[in-house]
């Protein structure tokens, strides 16, 4: 009969030395080097894709809203524009309550939030993007104000740029000075593109030289001409305004940073993400303020003035494949008076 024998108790194997130790973990710390690179790149892209797709669903909703609209605006015009200084209209056209520069100490006064009247309610594009009414609860705080402040807690994702960290480079000091993300100080991620002129004077009005407070048919280049933008882009193009022999802000408000590099929220400077009139979105890249060649031709007349291009270049507002003036199509009158911006953008004499 055949048998097996088994050997238990012995096991010829070789021990590991502490140098094949060493290679081995040395392999591994290398494999990881070159794979988290390619990770954070692989997370950037994805927090980029998901911001460019926001900003394409906010323009389609924006041109919804132009159809609807007996103005024809597709950038919503806030009940509240041109009441109180530094509240054009910018922000408030969607998104949820903001806490920047509250009125008082608590942070549910914000004069970007449901107290002061600009809460998701009254923010139009919101009623379009999300086929709904928010409650507004303008004269119904709440206890303890808890109606205002779940305002200032709502996730309405399609406003908030997923790598939106807050202040990158020359806006408003009040944003700069708050910490917040832009989407927590003004409710929104994003800000409309606006650009205004007026003639000084005791009746001076704005005039709007961008799409803003606009008709959408009136909007000579809509693929070209920014509808949207994430924030850190909206004073991108004042580095080296007063080079150009613009008005220059370059304290009070806007702080004085003016020359620093205004950062992309997407590790890129100098580009930002932005929507455009004909409803595509993409990235653009502002560097500043520059003679746009070649010059346009033609150039509206403004209160029977003789204007040129030396009048006219300071609103002049474009780079390659983007533009947030509205020319050669004649500046539209509004009713707002100038002192509602802060400062009138440019003055033509």
């Amino acid at each position: 009969m055949a048998t097996n024998t088994h050997r238990f108790g012995r096991c010829r194997c070789r021990a590991v030395t502490l140098t094949e130790v060493a290679v081995t973990l040395g392999s591994v710390v290398a494999a990881s080097s070159l794979l988290l690179p390619a990770t954070s790149e692989m997370r950037r892209q994805s927090k980029e894709v998901q911001c460019v797709g926001n900003l394409g669903r906010i323009a389609e909703a924006a041109t919804i809203h132009a159809t609807t609209d007996r103005h024809e605006h597709a950038i919503p015009v806030h009940p509240l524009t041109g009441l109180g200084i530094g509240t054009v209209g910018e922000y408030e056209w969607g998104g949820k309550s903001g806490i920047g520069e509250p009125q008082v100490v608590d942070p549910s006064s914000s004069k970007w939030g449901t107290q002061q009247g600009r809460g998701p309610a009254s923010r139009a594009l919101n009623r379009i993007l999300y086929g709904k009414t928010f409650p507004d609860y303008l004269d119904n705080p709440g206890a303890n104000n808890v109606n205002w402040i779940n305002d200032t807690r709502l996730e309405i994702d399609a406003y908030r740029c997923p790598s939106d960290y807050g202040y990158a480079g020359h806006h408003y000091a009040a944003w700069r000075d708050s910490g917040l993300t832009s989407y927590d100080h003004y409710g929104n991620s994003y800000v409309a593109s606006g650009s205004w002129i007026g003639v000084p004077g005791g009746n001076c009005v704005l005039m709007s030289n961008s799409p803003f407070l606009r008709p959408l048919s009136r909007v000579p280049n809509p693929a070209n001409t920014l509808l949207f933008m994430e924030n850190p882009g909206r004073f991108a193009y004042r580095r080296n305004y007063g080079i150009d022999d613009c008005s220059s802000i370059s304290s009070g408000p806007l702080g004085n940073d003016v020359e620093t590099i205004t950062n992309g929220w997407h590790g890129r400077p100098w580009t930002h993400q932005v929507a455009f009139a004909d409803g595509h979105a993409g990235p653009v890249r502002m560097t500043g303020h520059q003679h746009p060649q070649p010059r346009i031709g033609r150039y509206p007349n403004l209160n029977g003035n003789p204007t040129t291009w030396n009048t006219w270049h300071c609103v002049i507002i474009r780079g390659l494949g983007w533009q947030i003036d509205t020319l050669p199509a004649p500046p539209v009158r509004t009713n707002i008076h100038c002192s509602s911006s802060g400062t009138v953008v440019d003055t033509l004499n």
